[in-house]
C-alpha cells in the first residue's frame, strides 16, 4: 500500500503544469522551504516505511499520516508537508525502538513458553529425585559427608573398598538420571533457547555435591562422552559436564567431612550455574554489550542455583517426613510394648491362681487345657512379626482370654458372641491388641465388681466399607465423670493400678488414630449399675 501510495504521488507531482510549478516556486520562496528537499524527505520516509512494514512493524497510524501528507503535497503546501514528515520520522524512530509487532507478540508468548519449560524441567527433576532417593546409598550420601572424606584410621583398606563401591553406585545412578534428563528432550544442544537451563548439567553438579570429586568427575566424563556422541560437531558442549562435575565435587572436600549446609548448597549451585553460563555466553561475548553479558550470566547462574537448592530442599523435606513417620511407628511399638507389659503381670498372676485351684480339685484335664490356652494367649500377644493382625486372629486372642477367665469366674461370667462377618471381613487387618484390652476391661472393671457377675456380649458386623465391633457388659458401669477421665492424659508418669483401664483405652485410641487417622470412631456409653458398651468403627483393610 505504501509503495502504491508513493508511485501515485510521483505521477501526480510530475504531472503538474508549468504554471503550477511557477506558483509552487513562489510559495516556496516565501516559506523558505525547497520543494526538492521536501520530496526527497518524502521519498526517504516512504522507503523506510516500506522496509519497516516488511519486518512486521505496526505502521497503522503512520499510514494514515502519509495519506494526509500526500494530500498536502498535492495542494502544494510544502511547509506543512515538511513539518508532517518530520513528525512521521519521529514516529518511525519510536516504533522502531519498540520493535516489530510480531516480535513483541513473540516475546509475550515466549514468557509463557519460558514459564512452562521451567516448570516442566523442575517437575522432571523432582521425578528423578524421587527415583534417586529410592536407593539407600543415595540417601546415606546426602545425609552424611562424601564417602572419600570420612576418616580411615581403623581398617583403612576395608573402608576404602566400601567407599569406592559407593562411588561407583552413585556414579551409575546419577549418570542414568542425567542422561535420562537429556533423552526426554529437555536439552537442545547448541541452540539459543530457554532450554539453556540444562537439567543434565544440574544433575551432574548434584552428583559432585552429593558424592564428592570422584563421583562428579566420573559422572561428568560419562555425560561428556554422551554429548560428544550426540552432537560431535559442537565439542564445547562435551567439556561442560566434566568442568561442572569437577567443580561441584570439590565442595565436599572443602567441607572436610561435614555435611553440606544451606549456604554450601546455594554456593555450589551458583558455581554450577556460573560455569555453565560462561561456557554458553563466552563464544558470543563480542556480540553482546557488557551489561547484557553480565546480566545473562548472572541470571542463568542464579536460576540453576535455585534449582539445585530445590533438589536439596525436597530431599531434606523427605528425610524429615520419613523421620517423623519412623518416630510415630516407634511410638506405636512402644505403646504396644507398654500395653503388653501391663497385661502380662496381673493376668498371669490370676491365671496361675486359677490353674492352681483347678489342680487342687484334681481336674487334670481342665488344668491342661488352661495351660494350653495360657500358652496360646501369650504366644500370640508377644509375637512381633507385624503391628497389624487379621480380625480373626484378634478374635482368637479374645477366645483364649475368655476361656481362661470363665475358668476363674465360673457361672458369674456369661459370654455371648455375635460374629456376623464374611470371610473377607474376618481377614480385615486391625492393630494387634486393639480389642482384647477392651474385653479385659469389661471383665475386670465391670463384671468382676458386680455381685453375681453378669454377661459379656461381643458382636461384630459389616456395614458398607466399615467393620463395627461392640463390647457390651452388664457390669457396674461408670459415671459420666469417670468416663471423661478415661481419655485424659495423666499429669505425671506414675500411674496407679486403678487407672489401668483408662490407660488401656487411651492407648488403644492413640494407636488407632496413628494407623487410621480420622477414619475410625471409638465411643463409650455407660450408666451406673447398668453396664458399659464400647463401640469401634474401623475401615476395612484387606489382609
Amino acid at each position: 500500500m505504501l509503495v502504491a501510495l508513493s508511485l501515485g504521488l510521483s505521477l501526480v507531482l510530475f504531472s503538474f503544469s508549468p504554471d503550477a510549478f511557477s506558483a509552487v516556486r513562489v510559495k516556496v520562496t516565501h516559506s523558505q522551504v525547497k520543494k526538492e528537499d521536501v520530496l526527497k524527505k518524502y521519498e526517504q520516509v516512504i522507503v523506510r516505511s516500506n522496509q519497516m512494514n516488511v519486518y512486521g512493524f505496526d505502521l497503522h497510524d503512520v499510514t494514515f499520516k502519509l495519506k494526509r501528507v500526500t494530500e498536502v503535497l498535492v495542494a502544494n503546501q510544502f511547509k506543512q508537508a515538511d513539518e508532517m514528515l518530520d513528525e512521521i520520522k519521529n514516529d518511525l524512530k519510536t516504533i522502531e525502538a519498540k520493535g516489530p509487532e510480531h516480535l513483541r507478540r513473540e516475546r509475550e508468548l515466549a514468557w509463557v513458553e519460558i514459564f512452562g519449560d521451567f516448570i516442566q524441567q523442575v517437575a522432571i527433576l523432582f521425578v528423578i529425585v524421587l527415583f534417586l532417593l529410592r536407593f539407600k546409598f543415595v540417601k546415606s550420601a546426602i545425609a552424611t559427608p562424601s564417602p572419600l572424606s570420612s576418616p580411615r584410621s581403623v581398617g583403612e583398606e576395608r573402608v576404602r573398598r566400601i567407599n569406592f563401591s559407593t562411588v561407583w553406585k552413585l556414579t551409575l545412578v546419577f549418570t542414568i538420571g542425567s542422561i535420562f534428563g537429556a533423552l526426554v528432550g529437555l536439552i537442545r544442544y547448541g541452540q539459543s533457547s530457554w532450554s539453556f537451563i540444562d537439567l543434565q548439567i544440574i544433575l551432574i553438579g548434584l552428583s559432585g555435591l552429593v558424592g564428592g570429586v570422584w563421583v562428579g568427575v566420573l559422572t561428568g566424563a560419562a555425560n561428556g562422552l554422551f554429548r560428544l556422541l550426540m552432537v560431535p560437531s559442537v565439542a564445547i558442549y562435551s567439556a561442560v559436564p566434566l568442568a561442572v562435575g569437577l567443580a561441584a565435587g570439590c565442595f565436599p572436600l572443602w567441607r572436610r567431612g561435614r555435611s553440606l549446609g544451606q549456604i554450601d548448597v546455594l554456593l555450589g549451585g551458583f558455581v554450577i550455574g556460573l560455569i555453565h553460563a560462561c561456557f554458553m555466553y563466552f563464544p558470543i561475548f563480542r556480540y553482546l554489550p557488557f551489561k547484557s553479558f553480565l546480566s545473562a550470566i548472572s541470571f542463568l547462574a542464579i536460576l540453576e542455583c535455585v534449582i539445585v537448592f530445590l533438589f536439596f530442599l525436597l530431599t531434606w523435606q523427605i528425610f524429615k517426613e520419613e523421620k517423623r513417620k519412623e518416630t510415630e511407628r516407634e511410638l506405636v511399638r512402644t505403646r504396644l510394648q507398654f500395653l503388653q507389659a501391663q497385661i502380662n503381670p496381673h493376668f498371669l498372676f490370676n491365671t496361675l491362681n486359677t490353674i492352681a485351684a483347678v489342680c487342687g480339685e484334681e481336674r487334670a484335664e481342665r488344668a491342661r487345657q488352661l495351660i494350653v490356652q495360657l500358652s496360646t494367649f501369650f504366644r500370640r500377644i508377644t509375637r512381633q512379626e507385624s503391628d497389624l493382625v487379621s480380625l480373626q486372629d484378634e478374635l482368637e486372642y479374645i477366645d483364649a482370654y475368655l476361656d481362661i477367665e470363665r475358668a476363674r469366674f465360673g457361672d458369674r461370667l456369661q459370654v455371648e458372641k455375635k460374629i456376623q462377618l464374611s470371610a473377607s471381613g474376618l481377614q480385615t487387618l486391625v492393630p494387634i491388641l486393639a480389642l482384647q484390652p477392651i474385653v479385659e476391661n469389661a471383665v475386670k472393671h465391670g463384671l468382676s465388681k458386680k455381685s453375681g457377675g453378669g454377661k459379656l456380649i461381643l458382636s461384630a458386623e459389616e456395614k458398607d466399607s466399615k467393620i463395627i465391633v461392640k463390647v457390651n457388659d452388664t457390669g457396674v458401669g461408670m459415671s459420666e465423670e469417670t468416663k471423661q477421665r478415661l481419655f485424659e492424659k495423666p499429669a505425671g508418669s506414675g500411674v496407679s493400678s486403678g487407672e489401668h483401664a483408662g490407660i488401656g483405652l487411651r492407648n488403644i485410641e492413640e494407636r488407632l488414630k496413628k494407623i487410621y487417622g480420622g477414619q475410625f470412631q471409638m465411643t463409650i456409653s455407660s450408666a451406673l449399675n447398668e453396664g458399659t458398651v464400647v463401640t469401634l468403627i474401623l475401615p476395612r483393610m484387606p489382609g
